[in-house]
């Protein structure tokens, strides 16, 4: 059973798709949080949510600020890192007004997993499981490399920029700028259990941030997916479901 609940944002309106089991006991539910220019009706997402549902858990997708659907009702201005939170925020404030003893997850994948970082540090999360996949975890320095270096100048001088070769999406140097003041690679230690996957082979994201992040935090737990990129394959997603089977 899927729930569509509209949310009323600051900006424009949050479509928040809840994917419910036939027999859910209302005790586990798990909020994806897609990635940069990504969109939450890829079929990753969905599989993700399937798989949780075949273990009797809930789980929650929609659309960050500017993406999917709401880059219609809204501008690249509204893309910032507090946007992102505030609307993440608002998801999970009204999944406990429907549910208000359900159990919270993660998954963040990507750019989700940098902004579920950021929470960590920025406010008191109380999740019964933390999962992050391909988490850009240096984000800012991941966008500036999606520009070739002149490109990067012009990007600079204009204060915006066009990145994504499918999904060409507008995004200002002031966001860039925005992720270069709010690292999560070098703010100590994370005293929650944190799960990461990792493709091997991923070169939108380099799997050495991950390996880095983990050797600097005792609580991070990193599974390498041997030949995966940051797309995984079939077979790959199946390998990552398996891997959070434990810890869901």
């Amino acid at each position: 059973m899927n729930n569509l609940i509209k949310i009323k944002s600051r900006i424009d309106v949050i479509n928040l798709e809840l994917i419910i089991p036939d027999n859910w006991n209302k005790e586990k539910l798990i909020v994806l949080i897609h990635g940069f220019n990504s969109s939450p009706e890829g079929k990753t997402y969905h599989a993700i949510a399937n798989f949780l549902k075949e273990q009797n858990i809930a789980s929650a997708i929609f659309a960050l600020p500017y993406h999917k659907e709401r880059r219609e009702g809204s501008k690249p201005e509204d893309f910032t890192i507090d946007n992102c939170i505030e609307d993440i925020d608002l998801v999970e404030a009204e999944i406990k007004k429907m549910y208000p003893n359900v159990k919270l997850g993660v998954i963040g994948t990507s750019f989700g997993g940098y902004l579920t970082l950021l929470r960590l540090k920025k406010e008191k999360l109380d999740y019964y499981t933390i999962i992050l996949k391909s988490p850009a975890i240096k984000m800012g320095e991941i966008v500036k490399n999606s520009f070739p270096k002149e490109a990067f100048k012009e990007f600079k001088e204009r204060g915006f920029g066009i990145v994504g070769d499918r999904t060409p999406m507008k995004v200002l140097y002031n966001f860039y700028k925005d992720l270069t003041k709010n690292k999560v690679s070098d703010l100590g230690v994370y005293l929650e259990k944190i799960y990461i996957f990792h493709g091997s082979k991923d070169d939108t994201v380099p799997v050495k941030d991950s390996k880095e992040f983990e050797n600097l935090n005792p609580n991070v737990e990193l599974t390498v997916l041997d030949g995966e990129n940051h797309s995984y394959t079939e077979e790959g997603l199946r390998k990552f479901c398996d891997g959070i089977l434990n810890e869901v």
